[in-house]
């Protein structure tokens, strides 16, 4: 009974002590030690290229992408998951930390052939986490167990709780060999349902992760990063890292002119039309969209999806154009954007990092499969044909401030 009740009084006193430190944005010695122990504040990039002395030089110490699932059918070690390792080590070789994103629940399904969440497979997931674990130790700086659960195209095909449970068996297997090697989990967005779910896994955590784009769509300013953020810390009780954030350098809205010409692409004088033929027309979609319908949407919703819920993809537009300060959406907009956000993120005392969506512009979306679709393709501070953009020197003279170090 006493133990019962002093674990109660000491989690009463964590959760007031995480209130203060965030309301009045106060240093969480919890905080600070995890910067200390990774070298200082993680200044990171995702999807980073291989222009090493260009990252070096726009200050980043960190980079961030994904582990592939590391066996094949046959049980195997695959050629993708050497290619990753061999990868990684280049990066650790020149002084950058890894952020590893392990694997997404479908490759445990569409690779290794069983669900990662029967309970009569819990220990082969587990056992998974613990081979990448020590095979990846001494190559990369933590783990992100999967990435953004919740998020269709990445939970599919599991439930909000059964990815709770995927997250958290492997946190769980981990902790007891993993030392001061971190790991934790992130969240797309606020996602209280997620971080309320694991608060039985937080004792196997070292951080929390989040990632959010405010501004691209919407009015938003620091103040709804500041918010978020401070949310999360106080359901957590974790130092935070802000996994991925960032804004779009093109995008707008198109006109009812530019939207009769792409439908005319397909074959279609209008959308009624499309969704009166509705199979015949995503026949035409490129695969990774037909993708994206078959897994999250019967075929009765496919015409609803592509000219609502996916439009933003199918038009290659930003239907609703976001503002973060006022700034546009372009290269000039996309430096005023971190100048102002950066500063203001760095003075929050629960964030111990912050990792910027993305090194480079992509020409073909990933979501989608459309070139040009600026919904995931103009993120990055480098161009496509790798020239940086004004934001890469505004991020370059924040993080090698005195402040970020």
């Amino acid at each position: 009974m006493l133990i019962r009740i002093t674990a109660f009084l000491q989690s009463v006193l964590l959760t007031v002590s995480c209130f203060f430190c965030s309301i009045f944005n106060l240093p969480d010695a919890r905080v600070d030690a995890f910067i200390a122990q990774n070298g200082g504040f993680i200044r990171g990039i995702c999807h980073p290229n291989e222009n090493y002395d260009l990252l070096e030089d726009g200050g980043f110490n960190w980079v961030r992408f994904d582990i592939p699932y590391p066996y094949n059918a046959d049980g195997s070690v695959s050629g993708s998951y050497l290619a990753f390792k061999r990868r990684a080590a280049a990066y650790a070789e020149r002084g950058f930390k890894v952020m590893a994103i392990t694997p997404y629940p479908k490759s445990y399904i569409d690779i290794g052939g069983f669900d990662p969440v029967d309970p009569d497979n819990i220990e082969k997931t587990q056992q998974i986490a613990l081979f990448l674990l020590e095979d990846l130790r001494d190559v990369c700086g933590a783990f992100q167990i999967t990435n953004e659960m919740g998020i269709d195209a990445f939970t599919y095909p599991l439930t909000h709780e059964q990815a709770i449970t995927f997250i958290g068996v492997q946190l769980e297997a981990l902790a007891e060999v993993k030392g001061d090697f971190p790991v934790g989990y992130n969240s797309a967005g606020l996602s209280e349902w997620l971080h309320k779910g694991m608060r039985p896994y937080h004792r196997y955590c070292d951080y929390v992760g989040v990632d959010l784009y405010s501004g691209n769509t919407g009015k938003a300013t620091a103040r709804d990063y500041v918010k978020r953020i401070g949310r999360i810390y106080r359901i957590t009780h974790l130092p935070v890292i802000l996994e991925e954030f960032g804004f779009l350098s093109e995008g707008r809205p198109k006109t009812a002119e530019e939207k009769a010409q792409i439908l005319s692409q397909y074959g279609y004088a209008s959308e009624a039309e499309a969704a009166a033929d509705i199979e015949n027309f995503v026949q035409k979609l490129p695969a990774a969209f037909r993708q994206r319908l078959n897994e999250s949407y019967p075929k009765d919703e496919w015409a609803d999806a592509v000219f609502g819920d996916l439009s933003n993809h199918f038009y290659c537009e930003i239907g609703q154009q976001g503002t973060y300060g006022g700034f546009a959406h372009t290269p000039e907009g996309q430096a005023q954007y971190y100048a102002d956000l950066l500063p203001r993120l760095r003075k929050m005392k629960c964030l111990a990092g912050m990792i910027i969506y993305c090194c480079q512009d992509g020409s073909v979306c990933w979501f989608c499969g459309l070139e040009g679709c600026p919904s995931e393709t103009r993120w990055g501070l480098v161009d496509s044909t790798g020239v940086p953009k004004p934001a890469f020197e505004t991020v370059r003279q924040c993080f090698r401030s005195p402040e970020f170090e």
